[in-house]
Parts: C-alpha cells; structure tokens; sequence
C-alpha cells in the first residue's frame, strides 16, 4: 500500500495536535490487543469478515472531472456545500467561500490557525469510547467537514455535507471524519448524503463529532442512498449542554451492510433530543444488511428523548435495531420515548429488535414499544374495490407506513428530494401524497 506524502508544514500546530491524537489511537489498538473488528461481531452479523481481502486508500483524482457531476448534488442555490468525492474534498466547485465551513484536511495543510482552539477543544474527544474502528478512523482519515457556528448565529441557510464514491477497484477504504460546533445560542440545519455512483466493493469508515453548547438548536439529516454492494461504518458522537435541541434523521436506502452507530450525551439540564429512523430495502436478490444502533445517555435532569426507527424490508434484507435509554443516578425527571415499528415484506427477510432502559434515577417517564408485521390484506382489499391494482396498494400502504418519519423533516426541498427517492423505491406514481 502505497502513501502520497504531503506538503505539509511540520512546525503547524494543528498538524502537531492531530498527530498526538493518532499517535494516542494506535497506543489504544495495540493495548486493546483485539482484532481490530472485534468490537463489532454480534450474532447477528460479523463486520470482520469485510476485511477478508487486500484494501487500498484510494488516490485523489482531479477536480476537474467532477464538476459537472456534481450539479445534480446542488439541492439549493443558496446553500453552502463541502463536497468530497472518495474522501477527498473538491476546493473548486463554488465562489461561495466562509472561514467556518472548511476540510479538516485544508485547516492542516494551509495553517488556519483561527481553528487552533476549536480543534484542541472538541477534536478528539470521543477516544475514551474504546471503539477500534473509531481509532482506525483516527489514524488514517485524510479528510472531513469542518462546521463552527459561532455564538448568537442563526444560521438560514442549509449545510450539506455530501459524500459521493466513484470507486474505480474493489476493495477500497475511505475514513471521512467530521467535526461539527455549535457555539452558545445557534442555530443550524445540516444535511449528510452518503451515494456511490459505481457498484464497486468499498468500506466507508465514518466519524462524526457534535458538540452543542447552551441553547444551541440543531436540524441534522442523513442521506444513505445506491450503496448496494458497499459497506457504511457511520459513527455519530452528539455532546449537548443546558437547554439544547437536537434532531437527527437517518434515511437507510440500500447497503450491502449500513451500520448507524448514535452515542448521544446529554451533559446539562433541560436539553432535547428527537431520533428518527426509515428504511426501505425493497432489492429482492441482494442481502443487505441495515443496522442502527442508538445509545442515549441521560446525565443530568429535566432532560427529554424521543426516538422513532421504522424498517420495510423485502428479499433476504436484514435489520437490526438496537436502541438503549440509560438514565444515570440523579438525573431525575426525564422523560423518554422508544418506538421501533417494522414491515416484512418477504418471508424471507429479518428483524432483530431490542428496545432497552436502564434507569438508575427516580422520578421519570421512559416508555418503549415494537411492533413487527406484514401489509394488512384487508387494507389492500379496501384499495382494489376501489379500482386501485394490488401493487399500487402495496406500495401507497408502504408509503403512509414510512410518512410518519417524512413528516418529521422540516425542511422543504430535503423533503421532497427523500419523497422523491421513496416514490422511486416503491415503483409507484407520483400521487399526492405528501
């Protein structure tokens, strides 16, 4: 495996900083004298037979070639876009230019050295979590968004963060890293899509940090779309303080296996946290293989969580939902929600659902719930007497199933561009149905 050295500046702080946090991770691998995907095997599937085969990082190929393509990424003129094709971020694509949305890799290279705090204070701090691959990602991401609202901002505009693989060979590694702040009082509205334009065998080994400081308000939405034959390691570490708000939505379309890691931290009173989940595996001859996996730590009191997570799943899909509420001691007066409902399309797809609390306070609501079932034929009676084909009922059913997430998005051109991906899905008109 060969490495592109880098004309970078060795007496840069930030440089220096970084590489005390990978020097860090690679002490944390060896101690943990584990195979480096044994954190990840479970009855239900083994991430570490993956890595049966030789990878390779891919090499950086001129911007130049992408820019048309990328056009069609451009979901609204006034947004500001961080676009990175395999890992790598395109500099060039737009005049739009704002000193708080960089590339990590640009804050090393070209010393912005207004990052120096930021970076020492946030970047990093998710080592103590023991997750191998979270080290792996450390020690050899090449590259990630950088996102800081400063205080008192309100933010209009949406952020996008996309993600697109043009894999040339299989068996390619990417490590995407992503550091997002938002200062005391802010508001922000992102949106992740993860897209590969090639059925190439590639692993995407992604980390994102959030931090959320006092009365911070942030509207976070991630796209998993044509990654049939890829593997989407999608780790997400959410920090909040006092009177903070966040809400996340994962869209899950298609993935030789899409695991959705979520570790949320509630770290002062009266924060919020919405979680919401659709999937839709309707390929009948691949396995696929979707995974979420949320972790929501309540530390302190008076704090709130909800979360919804619906899968529809057909051929020899699989989904797994594994959703933990931990109240730690003292932090009373919490109330919690869990929900996880599930369509089978096939017999021959599978669930495996564990809704869990661990409640160590006094004084809370926690409720959870699971439902797991197939269309209801009297439903698809009701629409064939009504002159409707059985498929086009099917499918309408399916799409009022999945609506209750879609209606959670609060963004209208995000909206219609998932709807739009829905209807695709499920093969049927494009009828009113938002």
């Amino acid at each position: 495996m060969k490495f592109k050295k880098e004309n970078i500046n060795f007496n840069n702080y930030i440089y220096k900083y970084i590489n005390i946090i990978r020097n860090k991770s690679i002490k944390k691998i060896n101690k943990n004298k584990l195979d480096l995907f044994e954190s990840e095997k479970c009855k239900n599937y083994d991430i570490s037979s993956i890595i049966d085969y030789e990878y390779s990082f891919p090499i950086k190929e001129k911007e130049s070639i992408y820019l048309k393509l990328l056009k069609k990424y451009v979901l609204d003129v006034d947004g500001f876009y961080l676009f990175f094709i395999n890992g790598f971020y395109i500099y060039n694509f737009f005049k739009k230019k704002n000193k708080n949305f960089l590339s990590l890799n640009d804050i090393i290279i070209n010393n912005k050295s207004y990052c120096n705090s930021n970076i020492e204070k946030y970047y990093g701090k998710t080592l103590s979590n023991n997750d191998n691959l979270n080290y792996f990602n450390f020690i050899f991401s090449k590259d990630g968004a950088y996102i800081y609202i400063p205080d008192g901002i309100y933010f209009k505009k949406n952020i996008y963060i996309i993600y697109i693989y043009n894999i040339i060979n299989d068996y390619s590694i990417i490590n995407p890293r992503n550091l997002i702040i938002l200062g005391k009082k802010t508001k922000a509205k992102i949106i992740e899509i993860h897209e590969s334009l090639t059925n190439k065998i590639f692993l995407s080994n992604s980390v994102t940090e959030i931090f959320n400081e006092k009365k911070s308000y942030l509207d976070y939405i991630k796209i998993q779309n044509n990654l049939s034959f890829s593997y989407l390691k999608d780790n997400t570490f959410l920090t909040q303080k006092n009177n903070s708000y966040c809400s996340i939505n994962t869209f899950s379309f298609e993935g030789r296996l899409l695991n959705n890691n979520l570790n949320f931290f509630n770290c002062g009173k009266n924060s919020k946290f919405y979680l919401n989940g659709l999937t839709i595996i309707k390929n009948k001859s691949l396995n696929q293989i979707i995974d979420n996996k949320i972790l929501i730590n309540h530390l302190y009191p008076n704090c709130e969580s909800n979360q919804t997570y619906k899968y529809i799943l057909n051929g020899r899909s699989k989904g797994i939902f594994n959703g933990i509420i931990k109240v730690h001691k003292n932090a009373n007066n919490i109330n919690a929600f869990q929900k996880n409902d599930n369509i089978l399309i096939s017999n021959k797809s599978f669930i495996y659902t564990k809704p869990e609390l661990k409640i160590y306070a006094n004084n809370v609501k926690c409720t959870h719930g699971c439902t797991i079932g197939k269309i209801d034929n009297e439903k698809i009676f009701y629409f064939r007497s009504r002159g409707i084909k059985k498929k086009i009922a099917k499918s309408i059913l399916l799409f009022l199933f999945s609506k209750e997430i879609l209606k959670k998005i609060n963004i209208y051109n995000i909206k219609i561009y998932i709807y739009n991906i829905i209807i695709y899905k499920l093969k049927i008109l494009n009828l009113n149905l938002i």
